[in-house]
């Protein structure tokens, strides 16, 4: 699926809107404690917002990944939450998310897209989500088991990195246009491969 570029000035205002909304919604998440079910839904939208930011800011990603399979990566992989909240299931440590937070999902859906032809569009899809989920996992609550089982701590970094990154791919996204979306110049139509002329059939 191919994602349209939209029109000017929303080509531009449309990712710094994300990245408001982002801003916006962490703001409120840390102003005080909420309940597991508004953290959540605190939480997914800066995930989905995250995962279009990186998609549009680099053009070649966005045009090798199906976007609903990558959205969708980008927030069913913290259905692992209902066994750690509900039984303590999958813990990587007591105050840790969950072991599929780690590298194994990742490298299960890559083998599962180069194994399977059948399965290699949501495969590619799921695992590209999953990984664009992770870089804001990766700097915000427990961070993430990356190494396990290898190693059962967290990698966390500052928050600042994460909020760096994303600021960094909505300029990118605003002012940057891929040279396969960008409109020909007025009067000018697009330049093509001249055609060899049609020789006798001998």
């Amino acid at each position: 699926m191919r994602i349209s570029p939209p029109a000017v000035p929303g080509r531009v205002l449309a990712p710094l809107a994300a990245l408001s909304v982002i801003a916006v919604l962490d703001l409120v998440a840390s102003s005080r404690w909420w309940s597991l079910a508004v953290v959540g839904v605190l939480d997914e939208p800066a995930h989905l917002l995250t995962a279009w930011l990186v998609l549009w800011a680099v053009p070649e990603l966005r045009a090798r990944s199906p976007l609903p399979w990558v959205l969708a990566g980008a927030v069913a992989i913290d259905v692992d939450h209902v066994p750690l909240y509900l039984w303590g299931a999958l813990a990587s440590t007591p105050e840790g998310r969950p072991v599929t937070h780690s590298l194994v999902p990742v490298l299960a859906l890559a083998a599962v897209a180069v194994a399977s032809r059948r399965l290699r569009t949501p495969a590619t899809g799921l695992c590209v989500g999953v990984l664009l989920h992770f870089v804001r996992d990766v700097a915000t609550g427990p961070g993430l088991p990356l190494a396990w089982p290898v190693r059962v701590d967290s990698v966390l970094l500052p928050y600042g990195v994460y909020l760096g990154v994303v600021a960094a791919c909505a300029v990118l996204a605003a002012v940057r246009t891929p040279a396969a979306d960008a409109p020909a110049a007025p009067g000018r139509s697009a330049v093509t491969a001249p055609r060899r002329p049609d020789t006798e059939r001998r």
